[in-house]
């Protein structure tokens, strides 16, 4: 094995085919759910079966302190513009807007230049793979049930979406009974994350409700409030919308939650790889590369990594074989 500690990202080198990316592993600077909970594990498990590569970030995702290597590098006026709003962090809009494209802001031209640098030299390493899976951690709320490892295609220009679909399903036949096992316990611990993402929201703004916070807590209330309507009962969602508190709430998730299927691994059932700027620059044409992102929850991540891996490289053996490579 050889290692290589680069500036921004470790690059672990075997014999193998296949190159694994935690391209959001970095430490939590300033909250912790800035780390991608337990992807690193599932990953170097995933690659210790495998061999291969395993290519590790060890920076901040968040933009002042470090580099988001699933973003597109950002122009350099850009970047410097928003260095005080990512500083002050007052005008949550638009740093939001900012977070869904780019991978960092910086301070001055010779900061910009040091990032740039970095984010290039990572994806170029990256490059190099021909069987590419990018590792992500997904938080486990209701938005992604009954999904505990959701997979994107980059719209089956990574890897082609049946041949995908065929191999998950092969794999979700096979651990049938441990998805049946891990039912109650996946389905009380991403209730205990609605009950943990409420309560952040009432620290930060105190109080609870559509119309008085921020877009990124927003956003993913509205995605749960989806998966409430879909599976709830009419008359928990109608006591929801007269009465929008967090007891409601928790009550109509736990409603949710009870009819909601076993959990199983899914293709592009709720991440669609749309914000993956950073492969899709850098990664795409893919001249004999086959490239998929997977996005698996805190909860498999954390609770079953050795499962995780095993089905994970199931997959991508199941590819291989599929496209006559094996």
């Amino acid at each position: 094995m050889k290692i290589s500690m680069r500036k921004g990202y470790t690059l672990y080198r075997t014999h193998g085919d296949y190159t694994y990316v935690c391209p959001h592993s970095g430490p939590a600077i300033e909250l912790p759910i800035s780390r991608d909970d337990n992807s690193e594990t599932v990953a170097s498990l995933c690659w210790m079966k495998t061999g291969g590569n395993f290519i590790l970030s060890n920076i901040s995702r968040k933009r002042a302190f470090g580099v988001d290597f699933n973003r597109k590098a950002p122009p350099f006026k850009e970047a410097c513009s928003m260095w005080e709003p990512f500083i002050i962090d007052e005008n949550q809009e638009n740093t939001h807007e900012y977070r869904k494209k780019y991978a960092w802001v910086a301070k001055d031209y010779k900061d910009h230049e040091r990032r740039r640098k970095i984010y290039h030299s990572f994806w170029n390493e990256v490059r190099e793979g021909k069987f590419i899976a990018l590792i992500h951690s997904a938080f486990s709320r209701l938005k992604i049930m009954p999904s505990v490892i959701d997979i994107t295609t980059f719209e089956g220009k990574g890897i082609n979406k049946k041949l995908l679909e065929d191999a998950v399903e092969q794999v979700n036949d096979k651990n049938k009974q441990f998805f049946s096992d891990i039912d109650k316990e996946c389905k009380a611990y991403t209730l205990l994350e609605e009950e943990r993402a409420i309560n952040n929201i009432i620290r930060v703004y105190d109080t609870f409700g559509l119309h008085k916070v921020s877009c990124d807590f927003l956003d993913n209330i509205k995605k749960d409030l989806d998966v409430i309507n879909n599976y709830a009962g009419k008359e928990v969602v109608s006591e929801l919308k007269k009465d929008f508190t967090p007891k409601n709430f928790l009550k109509a998730s736990k409603k949710a939650l009870m009819k909601i299927e076993p959990p199983r691994i899914t293709v592009e059932h709720f991440f669609k790889g749309m914000k993956s700027w950073g492969p899709r620059d850098n990664l795409f044409p893919l001249e004999g590369r086959t490239v998929m992102n997977l996005e698996c929850t805190r909860f498999i991540n954390f609770w079953y990594p050795h499962k995780a891996a095993e089905m994970i490289t199931d997959i991508l053996e199941q590819v291989k074989e599929s496209r006559g490579l094996g």
